[in-house]
């Protein structure tokens, strides 16, 4: 997907944090040829170039399974290239993209063309995420054999979301035995209806339709109804919302009526709720849409309990225009690959709720291990992919600086802790102090 960078050096004096072998220490990391060559106590001998990194963790590559990318038919919107600057900058180093576009990343000879534009202007590792049918159509179920060949990672009906158990439960058993899950976004249609907003106080008193909060859940009833018969089903739940949500997945887990199941939200389900759509119109207008206090406080808690495993962002970047339209007619959809990293510092390392370890986990191993992806590890050998964050750093969001072409965030003017410092790829650096290195090669 990249050059190799050949050039050795050595990170000195970082917090070296690896959930995938347990080790958090201060360590020096010694790259070569574009892998971890090994890791030792500070102090010891360099190799190559020294790059100190005091004060600063040193982690593998963060890892987003749930982007945006919008190429192909929406580059309007984002484009490969605009999109994984963002990821960099965000600092991922690995990012899944979406096949709602336009025409669909449903079959394998545009897996393969996207693949091609990828490796010309990609600034990130990406993988292409199969769509679920044929077409968007949710008509016929595409070839799930044909996409994993090509290089799909998993499937996945985002955006687009079947309906039918019957079609579940084939979805089901073309994926058992993979090792892949089907990655399912949760959403009822018959009972989310027109809704634009959360159904409840603020739908009421705008006086907007609202999208009724069981819609996500009787879509994981009929998931679990679809599970019923097939043996090993995997499935991994996009964008969890609302606290039923995580209490009936907690149940079908524990129960063991549903062991293989994994659940994914974003930082917005946990730092905001519905009263965002008062402040910031469209762009607080997601899908699935921003919930009440108790809905948060759920998602919130079963992330520190470890009931959510992975943490992505669900970017999804529209032009001012469009979100211009007003909260019915602006589509739904949030950036985050830039903001990603702040909040979740912010919210769950600087309360106290979480150990950098156990966040970087859910952002870097765990969505490693779900989608068999080589990254997620420090070990050496391993591709390094190095993201250096700075936990202490205090900055502002401000749209205006996103790398993204999308300026879409209710979190604009919000005063965050901590950041990426520096992304490495491949062995390279890509971004350094926080600033996009204008001479790396692609």
């Amino acid at each position: 997907m990249h050059q190799q960078n050949t050039q050795a050096f050595t990170l000195t004096g970082g917090r070296v944090i690896d959930p995938a072998s347990g080790r958090d220490e201060l360590a020096d990391v010694a790259v070569a040829e574009g892998k971890v060559a090994w890791i030792r106590p500070s102090g010891g001998g360099p190799l190559g170039e020294k790059v100190p990194v005091d004060g600063l963790v040193v982690c593998p590559g963060l890892i987003d399974i749930h982007v945006h990318l919008r190429q192909p038919g929406f580059e309007h919107k984002e484009t490969v290239a605009t999109g994984t600057q963002a990821a960099v900058a965000g600092g991922f180093t690995t990012i899944c993209c979406m096949p709602n576009t336009n025409p669909p990343l449903d079959r394998p000879q545009r897996i393969t063309r996207l693949q091609q534009t990828i490796k010309k202007q990609a600034w990130c590792n990406v993988y292409i995420l199969g769509a679920a049918t044929v077409g968007n159509q949710r008509r016929e179920l595409a070839d799930f054999g044909a996409l994993l060949e090509t290089g799909c990672p998993s499937i996945t009906d985002d955006a687009m979301p079947l309906q039918s158990t019957k079609q579940m439960q084939e979805a089901l058993q073309k994926l058992a035995g993979t090792g892949r899950p089907f990655m399912a976004h949760l959403e009822d249609e018959e009972l989310s209806g027109d809704g634009v907003i959360n159904a409840g106080a603020v739908s009421q008193q705008l006086q907007v339709p609202g999208q009724d909060s069981l819609s996500e859940v009787a879509a994981l009833r009929r998931w679990a109804q679809a599970a019923n018969s097939v043996k090993q089903a995997r499935l991994h739940l996009l964008h969890v919302s609302t606290a039923q949500t995580v209490a009936e997945a907690k149940t079908l887990r524990t129960d063991n009526i549903f062991s293989r199941l994994t659940l994914e939200t974003a930082p917005h389900y946990f730092c905001l709720t519905e009263e965002a759509v008062l402040e910031s119109g469209a762009d607080a207008k997601v899908n699935p849409p921003l919930r009440t206090e108790h809905d948060r406080k759920a998602i919130l808690q079963a992330v520190i309990d470890g009931d959510i495993q992975i943490i992505a962002t669900d970017h999804a970047p529209h032009t001012p225009q469009e979100k211009a339209q007003g909260l019915i007619d602006a589509p739904p959809g949030l950036v985050g690959l830039e903001t990603c990293l702040g909040l979740i510092l912010t919210h769950l390392f600087h309360t106290g709720h979480l150990s950098l370890s156990d966040i970087l986990a859910k952002m870097t191993y765990n969505p490693a291990r779900l989608l068999g992806l080589p990254a997620g590890t420090l070990k050496s050998g391993a591709p390094a992919d190095i993201t250096i964050i700075d936990p202490y750093k205090q900055w502002v969001v401000d749209p205006d600086r996103f790398y993204s072409k999308g300026r879409n965030t209710p979190f604009s003017a919000q005063n965050l802790t901590g950041q990426a410092w520096g992304t490495i790829r491949g062995g390279q650096f890509l971004m350094q102090e926080g600033k996009l290195r204008k001479d790396a090669k692609l």
